[in-house]
């Protein structure tokens, strides 16, 4: 690269492995060095979108840890993280706030737990949003289909209705109201 040999370079590309995401780093750098600025975006935006998929794995897997180690107040920040990474990433509303709902259900806070599941059906609609974020225009994503924002919807339901983790709440008008509309 600092010899501007950018044929040479991107064979030595081959030498990272493809599950290495130094290798698509590198190819971006020499997309951009060599005039290739619609390739270059494109790269750098999968690394950003794999970005959060696997940051959100791990703070979520650093979230059922404090849970495991009954700290709640960590795993609420936990939590606080997942949803700033997601507003962060211009993941859309579900994602930011869909991860509230575990911890507002384990403290029983009936309120944040109904609002929480509130807000995840008023925004099943936008699911795939981060489509259209500019963060990520030079991305090709599937169209999310009715369907599968229909069957969610009704998935999400069905889960809220769930007696073991939602029984506390079969008194609460707000919760009947939504679990049956």
């Amino acid at each position: 690269m600092r010899k501007r040999q950018y044929d040479k370079a991107e064979k030595y590309l081959e030498y990272f492995s493809v599950q290495n995401p130094e290798r698509k780093r590198k190819q971006a750098q020499i997309y951009a060095e060599t005039g290739r600025i619609r390739e270059a975006y494109k790269a750098y935006e999968e690394l950003l979108f794999s970005d959060f998929q696997r940051s959100s794995m791990e703070l979520h897997g650093m979230y059922m840890l404090a849970l495991q180690d009954n700290n709640r107040k960590k795993a609420r920040w936990l939590a606080d993280k997942q949803k700033e990474l997601a507003r962060c990433f211009e993941m859309g509303k579900y994602y930011e706030i869909s991860s509230e709902l575990e911890i507002a259900t384990i403290e029983k806070d009936a309120d944040s737990v109904i609002y929480v599941m509130e807000e995840m059906l008023s925004s099943v609609e936008q699911i795939g949003d981060f489509r259209k974020s500019i963060l990520y225009e030079h991305l090709d994503f599937k169209e999310v289909k009715e369907d599968f924002i229909s069957n969610l919807k009704e998935n999400l339901k069905k889960c809220f209705q769930d007696e073991e983790n939602y029984g506390f709440l079969k008194d609460n008008k707000r919760w009947q109201k939504l679990v049956n509309q």
